[in-house]
């Protein structure tokens, strides 16, 4: 199964948040080059902005807060042209754009694919972003006391199926 898991701390512990209810039915598209033998990959994820759980209702409710999950519900990862190192077996890179609160960012991203099946792939990653980025405030409670680190971690691991 796709998922999305965000890596996060505060100034007294840390934390992580799970994408739930995504269901990965998103189109990737693999275009292959006959002259060169490689490949890359591109397509859009799109995810619900309140479709994360933080295993903790009171940061669960202050991620989709701080991610102004009311107002902009869906986070939008737009991979473009990954493609693989030749130095470097399975292992992709290229330019990934994010759209999270209304605001788009990209960012250079590295991941690796392995072939699971002749019909299936698994891709996975892990990059850091922050809060800031997109013009949001990380999350504090407790008048200040607690609050949320702006860098968060993020780690995809999409499930891909050839149609």
């Amino acid at each position: 199964m796709s998922r999305l898991e965000i890596l996060g701390a505060t100034n007294i512990n840390e934390f992580h948040c799970l994408s739930v209810g995504y269901g990965g039915e998103d189109i990737m598209k693999e275009d292959c080059s006959q002259a060169s033998g490689s490949s890359s990959l591109s397509g859009e994820i799109v995810m619900k902005s309140s479709g994360f759980d933080c295993h903790n209702a009171m940061m669960t409710r202050d991620f989709a807060k701080a991610v102004k999950a009311n107002e902009f519900p869906e986070i939008s990862i737009r991979f473009i042209g990954l493609k693989e190192n030749p130095s470097r077996k399975n292992v992709l890179f290229g330019k990934v754009e994010i759209t999270l609160a209304g605001e788009a960012r990209i960012y250079t991203v590295s991941c690796v694919v392995k072939e699971e099946s002749e019909k299936s792939k698994h891709l996975k990653g892990t990059r850091t972003f922050y809060f800031s980025d997109f013009g949001l405030q990380p999350p504090q409670k407790l008048f200040g006391a607690v609050k949320v680190k702006d860098a968060v971690s993020v780690d995809f691991h999409l499930k891909l199926k050839k149609l």
